[in-house]
């Protein structure tokens, strides 16, 4: 189902920009003449431009946030819960407008003090990682796209048979069909054996995205979200968009004696906005979302929210939106019988995320509640989350990072009646990096998980686990430009 959702997208992505670039206005020098860009030492080749230094965040070389600048000033930052990209937490002095083929290789090696997060008994583990990579970014005045793959290996030392191969693939594209038709393609899929994996707690409820305010126990994860987003500015103060996310979430090779749910989730979202004065934009949206998990669970959840979007310049962004949540729940209930239930109910879903950037600082924070699925623990959930980073740029070679989140899910419908009422996860991190040249990249963090769950069917219905994990890796990244 994966690899056909990815060939159909792949096949409109072809066609559209085949569209867009036949739109393309033409140049307005001729081949032999030097874009004005250009300096006089410059001969009119590629080869002169000086390549960006290396990013090291998550798997070096794979970022695809930070690219090109939005395409227009006069429209409103998209909500991540309408389909958008969210707030971007990249330093202004990062922001990039080149044509780029990147590879590169990342060695990395992390210690963990409790990978099967038990609260008794913990076995730690130290693992070694070894990812080549390889990315291609392109812009033109019509089309930006982003592609980029890497796969390696993770050998444990104590957890011989959680060794294999890891796989993480994105690919991000915005094209402009009219001067005011947009439209955004990504899709993003990952399996890992853990090293990389959920907890840091900044997903926005209703995003599409699986839950990011829980950590399953180490096992193979395999995760997929495809989104497809598309506006219209058909009035001067009024912009109209749509958009739909398809995710799944696949658990193998658990520790023995834990379930964990494989689940699906499919969103989809209709929104106005209208202009209410300079760059602050108000308007309404109606949220479906369908979640469905084994064994046989489901939950539909139908939103209608008010929603505002306000940015100043763009070092501050402001995003909010409120409105009351209908849900369809049908399955088993922790602690019940094993008979599926049906409940049905109103709450109301809401969230704010805000962030400010400068050339060398950028902060981000956020609220959020609603339906979400249950990361594997549980089926689906009410979820509360609460989150906050800084970056901050110390050097032309040295930034640091703090970021900081809490979640509490609360079950609505479980996989199994063994399974908790609710969980909580309370998670702290901090990471340095260092950039060495153009190419060498050294990052080191430390990251602390509080995971709580309440209501299990056992001796002990209440079960804390804290987990600690300190992680270096070392990158080497090339970057050749490409085109004019």
């Amino acid at each position: 189902m994966s690899i056909r959702r990815g060939l159909i997208l792949g096949w409109m992505v072809v066609g559209l920009q085949i569209l867009a670039a036949g739109q393309n206005p033409a140049p307005q020098n001729t081949p032999s003449q030097n874009p004005p860009s250009q300096t006089s030492g410059d001969t009119g080749g590629v080869s002169d431009r000086t390549a960006p230094a290396a990013a090291v965040s998550a798997i070096a070389g794979m970022q695809i946030e930070g690219g090109a600048e939005e395409t227009s000033d006069t429209l409103p930052q998209i909500p991540s819960f309408v389909g958008g990209k969210g707030i971007s937490t990249t330093v202004l002095s990062k922001m990039e407008r080149s044509n780029y083929l990147r590879a590169g290789l990342n060695v990395g090696a992390a210690y963990d003090d409790n990978p099967f997060l038990v609260s008794n008994g913990a076995q730690s583990n130290t693992s070694v990682t070894i990812f080549p990579n390889i990315s291609i970014q392109e812009s033109t005045s019509r089309i930006r796209w982003t592609l980029g793959y890497a796969a390696g290996l993770t050998i444990n030392q104590n957890l011989t048979n959680q060794n294999q191969g890891a796989h993480n693939l994105n690919f991000d594209s915005e094209f402009r069909l009219s001067p005011h038709v947009n439209l955004r393609a990504a899709e993003t899929f990952s399996m890992t054996t853990g090293f990389f994996d959920s907890g840091n707690g900044t997903g926005v409820v209703g995003s599409g995205g699986p839950n990011a305010s829980l950590v399953a126990p180490l096992s193979t994860q395999r995760s997929s979200v495809t989104t497809v987003e598309t506006n219209y500015h058909f009035a001067l103060n009024d912009l109209i968009g749509a958009s739909g996310t398809f995710s799944n979430l696949h658990f193998t090779n658990p520790p023995k004696g834990t379930v964990l749910a494989d689940s699906q989730t499919a969103t989809g979202s209709a929104f106005w906005l209208h202009r209410l004065v300079g760059q602050d934009w108000g308007g309404v949206s109606y949220h479906f979302e369908r979640i469905t998990f084994d064994p046989l669970g489901e939950t539909i959840v139908h939103s209608f929210l008010v929603m505002n979007s306000l940015s100043l310049s763009k070092r501050f962004t402001l995003t909010g939106f409120v409105g009351p949540q209908y849900s369809e729940n049908s399955g088993l209930v922790s602690g019940g019988g094993t008979e599926p239930v049906q409940s049905n109910g109103w709450t109301v879903s809401g969230g704010v995320e805000g962030g400010w950037r400068n050339e060398h600082t950028s902060v981000s924070a956020g609220y959020s509640r609603g339906v979400s699925d249950g990361g594997g623990l549980l089926g689906s959930v009410l979820l509360q989350t609460v989150h906050g980073t800084v970056s901050h740029q110390l050097t032309p070679a040295w930034a640091a990072a703090l970021n900081a989140s809490y979640g509490a899910n609360q079950s609505l419908v479980a996989p199994s009646t063994s399974s908790a009422s609710s969980i909580n996860l309370t998670s702290a991190g901090v990471s340095v990096e260092r950039n060495v040249g153009k190419s060498l990249g050294l990052r080191l963090g430390y990251a602390h998980d509080f995971q709580e769950q309440f209501g299990l069917p056992a001796l002990n219905p209440t079960q804390d686990a804290h987990r600690n994990r300190f992680f270096v890796t070392l990158s080497y990244q090339w970057a050749k430009p490409l085109g004019m």
